[in-house]
């Protein structure tokens, strides 16, 4: 099994988590460090300048001022000669007589012995850590005077200080990673929700989509909707693709083995007409074969340009032609069956590049089911237009017909799909494949009140294009 790594959400809380961490403590570092530095020098000013103040006048070998001066700074101070002699002390001279000989030192006596009022403070281990301020007394230097300032109150400051900024410092670490926790779920969600949505997407195609939201993830669910909308038209026209081959095999086919036999069965019909005569009953009987054999040889053709797309051999063309060519061919068609027909066909239209077969063939399947859905008569509308960008020329021909059959609407240009009953379903499959190999579009939409509209768009021929373009 392969090795799960960490997920998203994790990996974006960790490092900031970490950094939180190491800013957090840095931070605090420094705040100690500043605060016991500041700390520190205020109670050495303050044992300066007792020690200074002291020193300035006859205070150093007075008892009661020296008490009133531990009274008001918590100091003690020591006032002795360079030689070790105690002169006057705030401490107990017989229970504190080490910390007396720790400090009275002739050693400090002696650095003192500068310029007037200087000041030397030491750190030095009375009992506890203390900070001992020297200093010579201005009108006796050979007397001098030492403040002791005991710093276990400043130590304990400095601790409260430390577990303060340390419980501070864990709680924002803590609320961070939370925050960040809640912000980085907050922004993987949606993606677990896509990924899950993937996984559920059927193989075969599903009508769901992701939810789209207005933001970075949002805009990745709408790609892939987009994405899958392209795989299902793509999967379409696999589908659609594939049938038409299957359905050009079957036709080729089909068509090699009754074409032949058809043509023979025409020839012989037709023999075999020139051979009767005047007699009404077998001349009748005749013609409705030879009606069914044309209807036989329209299939085949069908079959046949679906079986054979071919090269198209192309050639600037007047659409209005083909059309005029064509609805000439079916006029007595149409009129034995009592549909009128109303064009109108503009002059000046742009030139198309036709193969003239191949499209003729397609209008006259369009007119033929146009005509078939109007059992009764009616009224056969054909116009052609330019193009909104006139860069196409437009060709319409609808009818005010049954319309279009809900059960088959989405299924219209899919090989043998046909409501007629001798029809077999390929008149609009061939006739939108020679659109298309053309360049244009075809599509069929239900016409209001009643009838049908099938449009095609074609594009205008290159040389009609760069004529507009100089005009």
């Amino acid at each position: 099994m392969a090795r799960r790594g960490l997920r998203l959400q994790h990996r974006i809380v960790i490092p900031f988590a970490a950094i939180a961490v190491m800013a957090t403590l840095a931070v605090a570092l420094v705040a100690l460090t500043v605060v016991s530095q500041t700390l520190e020098a205020r109670a050495i000013t303050q044992v300066q300048n007792t020690a200074s103040v002291i020193s300035q006048s006859g205070f150093a070998l007075n008892p009661t001022i020296l008490r009133s001066v531990r009274q008001l700074t918590g100091a003690d101070v020591v006032t002795y000669t360079k030689q070790g002699g105690v002169l006057a002390t705030t401490l107990d001279e017989r229970a504190d007589q080490a910390l007396i000989r720790t400090v009275a030192t002739p050693t400090a006596a002696d650095d003192t012995r500068g310029s007037s009022g200087q000041v030397i403070v030491r750190r030095m281990q009375c009992a506890v850590p203390c900070f001992v301020a020297y200093a010579a007394v201005a009108t006796r230097p050979e007397i001098v005077i030492a403040v002791i300032a005991q710093s276990s109150e400043l130590i304990a400051a400095s601790q409260a200080l430390t577990r303060t900024i340390l419980v501070a410092a864990i709680l924002s670490v803590l609320v961070m990673v939370l925050v960040s926790q809640v912000v980085a779920r907050r922004v993987t969600a949606p993606l677990d929700a896509l990924v899950a949505f993937t996984r559920d997407v059927s193989p075969g195609g599903s009508n769901r989509r992701a939810a789209v939201a207005d933001d970075e993830v949002g805009r990745l669910a709408a790609s892939f909707n987009d994405m899958l909308d392209r795989l299902d038209r793509s999967r379409d026209a696999l589908v659609r693709s594939e049938k038409l081959a299957l359905a050009g095999l079957m036709a080729a086919r089909v068509a090699h083995d009754v074409r032949n036999p058809l043509s023979s069965m025409k020839i012989q019909a037709q023999m075999l007409g020139s051979c009767l005569g005047d007699q009404a009953q077998s001349r009748k009987l005749l013609d409705a074969v030879l009606r069914d054999i044309q209807q036989l040889e329209s299939v085949v053709r069908d079959l046949i340009e679906l079986a054979r797309p071919g090269e198209l051999h192309r050639r600037p063309t007047s659409i209005d032609a083909v059309v005029d060519d064509v609805l000439q061919q079916m006029s007595p068609q149409l009129s034995y069956r009592k549909i009128a027909v109303e064009v109108r066909l503009p002059k000046g239209l742009p030139a198309v590049d036709l193969d003239v077969g191949r499209f003729r063939q397609a209008l006259l399947n369009l007119i033929g089911n146009g005509a078939d859905a109007m059992p009764t008569g009616g009224t056969l509308t054909i116009t052609t237009e330019p193009g909104a960008d006139a860069t196409t020329v437009v060709l319409d021909i609808c009818d005010d017909g049954v319309g279009i059959d809900a059960s088959i609407r989405d299924r219209l240009f899919d090989p043998f799909v046909s409501t007629k009953r001798d029809g077999v379903g390929l008149g609009l499959v061939n006739a939108k494949a020679v659109v298309e190999s053309h360049g244009g579009t075809l599509e069929l939409t239900p016409r209001a009140p009643k009838g049908t509209r099938a449009r095609i768009v074609l594009p205008v021929s290159a040389a009609a294009a760069q004529e507009a373009a100089h005009g």
